[in-house]
């Protein structure tokens, strides 16, 4: 406003002398200096971390979050991108000591996907466990709540971890936390797809999806295409997203049809209930890559975004923290 009444006022001054006009425009880019620099530090600082090209294996990935989460010494906020490799583990060692001499290695098959549950779930209750024995499944609990999950390498996932007196419009609740992302970074990232495809065929009518939260799941129309989950201790929470780019069918048999379920799935299974981003962005120049731009690029609104290498992230977790393995 200061900007704007500045410049209104010199625009209805009448300049006399060249000294005075000197003076004034020497002003004006002082304001404007001003405003760009207080707008830049009204931004929550967010430390941006790419884990596309790390090799870290899904479990290595919910391992270093909740580093993050519990144990940064600088308590930052923080965005993580990536895709994993649902078994093959780049760091983390399944075998020795450290497991006891009486620790068997599970017995796995289909690499190719992996099943994730939250903190509270029940695998008697939420799995196929002839289905997924047979096959060979890893299943692995994580430290957030939420419902259970088949991921694999198309799975595009996202991390925002945030501390509440950065945030403190933010409730530390799932249902705020939930809101928070869809308003703030989600629904805008839509809009970016959107856009860039729509632009990408001008000579063609190209169907793009509305992004909606219902209940507790991102949704276009009554499809879902994300699950979430969330983590929140005393000073700060973390709010992660499985996105379904693409999926094998057959994978998600080996989910049950789960006893607490949001109203809108009703009966449906999740072939009827799941919908692949692919369907409508498989053609957007980048693909995959191009959502995570966009999730950049809306974050980037947000928060004032500083980009933190893997290494540096490793080196904190290996030095600073024990080590993933710990």
């Amino acid at each position: 406003h200061i900007f704007l009444v500045a410049v209104q006022e010199n625009n209805t001054t009448k300049y006399k002398r060249t000294e005075e006009n000197i003076f004034s425009l020497m002003t004006v880019s002082k304001v404007i200096a001003r405003a760009l620099s207080s707008a830049s530090q009204s931004k929550v600082k967010l430390s941006w971390l790419d884990l596309r090209g790390s090799g870290l294996s899904v479990l290595e990935r919910l391992t270093l979050e909740e580093a993050l989460l519990r144990h940064d010494p600088l308590k930052r906020c923080w965005g993580i991108i990536g895709s994993h490799d649902p078994y093959h583990n780049k760091i983390i060692s399944l075998h020795g000591g450290t497991h006891g001499d009486d620790y068997v290695s599970p017995l796995v098959h289909n690499t190719n996907c992996a099943v994730v549950m939250g903190i509270g779930g029940h695998p008697k209750k939420l799995l196929d466990i002839d289905t997924t024995k047979s096959d060979g499944v890893l299943v692995l609990k994580r430290f957030s709540g939420g419902g259970t999950v088949v991921v694999d390498h198309s799975s595009l996932w996202t991390t925002f971890i945030c501390r509440t007196d950065a945030l403190p419009h933010v409730k530390p609740y799932p249902r705020d936390i939930m809101k928070w992302s869809a308003d703030a970074v989600f629904e805008p990232t839509f809009q970016l797809l959107n856009e860039e495809i729509k632009s990408q065929n001008q000579d063609v009518n190209v169907e793009t999806p509305d992004f909606a939260l219902k209940d507790n799941d991102y949704v276009f129309g009554d499809m879902k295409f994300g699950g979430n989950a969330q983590a929140i201790i005393g000073d700060g929470w973390l709010h992660h997203t499985s996105f379904l780019w693409d999926y094998v069918d057959g994978h998600m048999d080996y989910l049950l049809l789960p006893e607490k379920r949001p109203e809108y799935r009703g009966q449906r299974s999740h072939d009827e209930f799941l919908v692949k981003l692919s369907k409508y962005y498989e053609t957007l120049n980048g693909g995959k890559n191009a959502f995570y731009q966009k999730v950049k690029k809306a974050t980037e609104d947000v928060f004032d975004v500083d980009e933190v290498s893997f290494e540096e992230a490793f080196d904190l977790i290996q030095t600073e923290l024990g080590g993933m393995e710990t």
